[in-house]
């Protein structure tokens, strides 16, 4: 008689390493809730309050960390292992916390976006890796589409706190999580891949059997099932290791049709995830509020925000593989597009003085549609399509250089954001969000083929 595995390991180890995931998701949104009263004048920095100018370059420091941290996570995953780097980047989560104690300057607090990027950074390379490395194949996409909930139930949670506690609670109050997070995952054996990558059978096959639910004890009855597993799992390891010594990317691997294609696809819809202004927003959602005229309590209206941002992920992926990709990605930026330009409408016709009291409501449920239909398109598809597109011999390369091109993005809206809303009026950025948000539609119609139930081949030949 045969044993009977479980998921329930992979489900645990899956909660285990999100919970580093959802401690970034408060590294995000810690500036929505706090920018308002480090601008105030009841700051608690003894130097007084932060300047417009200040809390852009504090904003823009998450981008720079995330930068560096990506490029770091590949390396040491390969080096110590995906366990210990995912363990790695909880350290800058805590440290960041500790600085927010502490902090009494504007230095902190760049220091304090700084750490929480790098983790961020390092997490976006090695949960998914991990993951996809201690997943069967039928649960592997659901285990996968956790990374974006979790980094949005962290959003959520920062919202809640940052409105129910003041800013010197805060702190306390979300640093236990990264280090329950390290006690937890570290409970967790090594991905069965990276240590047959290693040559250590004899932990990679322990590995296994821990996260495929097998006792110790069944190793008889179960060693037909997990020769045939483990053989795969080293011929998979094999074939890598054959094709990483024959095929050396050159630079004419990288200026094929398909790759050329490939990469101004993955760039493009890198910008589009950046510029067509969710992120920026989810960042500074209290202090748009406020300007924007809203008789809603700014902290309060956060956290409608990142309920709707919740399920508009969820939704994502219910949707991807029925709507497809395409369709996906051109609804949610014409969606953005309409929401941005009312919501600037809005804001414009406040600032002509006119008594917009009957429409106070209007910012909240812009500001909602634009979340809601960007998490289901926007912010979530282009990951997928990217990894679709990009040619199967420079696939790791690619995803790193527009991993690396969305981080740089996401510092100039971070940084810019603040100056160009002065410059601008809040009427002003809103609808330049708007107008790149239409273009990102109108590129996706011409230029990225849908890929929904295709295969790499078939893919292949329509980019070519």
């Amino acid at each position: 008689m045969k044993g009977v595995g479980s998921v329930r390991n992979q489900y645990l180890a899956t909660f285990c390493v999100n919970l580093l995931t959802v401690s970034y998701g408060f590294a995000c949104s810690w500036t929505s809730p706090s920018f308002p009263i480090l601008m105030s004048e009841d700051t608690p920095l003894a130097s007084g309050p932060i300047t417009s100018e200040d809390g852009s370059w504090i904003a823009a420091q998450l981008c720079v960390g995330g930068l560096i941290g990506n490029l770091l996570a590949g390396w040491t995953a390969e080096r110590f292992g995906r366990k210990l780097t995912a363990c790695m980047a909880a350290v800058p989560q805590i440290m960041m916390w500790l600085m927010v104690i502490l902090a009494d300057n504007v230095y902190y607090l760049m220091a304090v976006r700084f750490f929480g990027g790098f983790s961020g950074g390092m997490c976006f390379m090695v949960v998914p890796t991990f993951i996809a490395e201690i997943s069967e194949d039928r649960i592997r996409g659901l285990l996968g589409s956790t990374l974006v909930l979790s980094s949005n139930l962290g959003i959520l949670i920062m919202y809640i706190v940052g409105a129910v506690f003041d800013y010197g609670t805060v702190p306390y109050v979300l640093l236990p999580v990264p280090l329950i997070f390290l006690v937890c995952f570290w409970c967790m054996p090594e991905s069965p891949f990276y240590l047959m990558k290693k040559n250590d059978y004899v932990s990679s096959e322990r590995s296994l059997r821990f996260y495929r639910g097998f006792n110790k004890g069944s190793s008889q009855q179960l060693s037909e099932e997990f020769h045939i597993e483990l053989v795969k799992l080293k011929d998979t390891f094999n074939d890598d290791k054959r094709q990483s010594e024959s095929d050396k990317i050159t630079w004419s691997d990288l200026t094929t049709r398909h790759a050329r294609k490939a990469f101004l696809i993955g760039i493009c819809l890198m910008a589009l995830n950046q510029y067509c202004g969710c992120f920026v927003m989810l960042n500074y959602t209290a202090t748009i509020f406020e300007e924007s005229g809203s008789s809603m309590a700014p902290n309060t209206a956060a956290m409608i925000i990142g309920t709707i941002q919740m399920f508009g992920s969820y939704l994502s992926t219910m949707l991807v593989e029925r709507a497809g990709r395409k369709l996906l990605l051109i609804i949610s930026s014409i969606g953005i597009a309409v929401g941005m330009s009312i919501f600037s409408a809005y804001s414009y016709v406040q600032l002509l003085g006119y008594d917009v009291s009957l429409f106070d409501w209007l910012p909240l449920v812009c500001f909602s549609w634009v979340i809601f239909i960007g998490s289901f398109g926007v912010l979530t598809v282009p990951f997928v399509v990217l990894a679709e597109l990009v040619p199967q011999k420079i696939k790791s390369f690619a995803l790193s250089f527009c991993m690396n091109s969305l981080w740089v993005f996401a510092f100039l809206a971070m940084k810019y954001f603040s100056p160009l809303s002065e410059a601008l009026g809040m009427h002003g950025i809103l609808l330049l969000f708007a107008i790149f948000s239409l273009a990102g539609a109108i590129f996706v119609a011409i230029m990225v083929p849908e890929t929904k139930g295709k295969s790499f081949e078939t893919i292949a030949r329509l980019m070519n």
